[in-house]
């Protein structure tokens, strides 16, 4: 999920909250991408509200990854909530976190 042009964070929303929301709201028909869009869009606010070295940003529509990226192996993710995790890239990451997210 792209917050700025030079920022990018990576989220990981575990499949179990998708289905608590699931059942929480019954009435409401939504996909899993639509409701991790959701939850991402808040977890993201928050991160990025916890962590100020980061400037203003704006949510960029989510890229959906197939593939885990490399930086969620290579250290230990910047905001943790709710079993949610973000990883803010940053240049110091390993190119090919960026490279293979498609640019978002």
């Amino acid at each position: 999920m792209s917050v700025s042009k030079l920022q990018e964070v990576v989220l990981e929303v575990p499949r179990k909250l998708i289905e608590d929301w699931k059942r929480e709201n019954p009435e409401l028909e939504m996909t899993d991408d639509a409701i991790a869009a959701d939850i991402a869009r808040v977890v993201v606010a928050d991160a990025i509200s916890s962590l100020p070295d980061l400037p203003a940003y704006e949510v960029d529509v989510p890229t959906w990854l197939e593939e885990r990226q490399p930086v969620m192996n290579a250290r230990a993710c910047d905001y943790h909530d709710n079993g949610i995790r973000a990883w803010v890239i940053k240049a110091s990451d390993d190119s090919r976190a960026t490279k293979s997210s498609g640019g978002s």
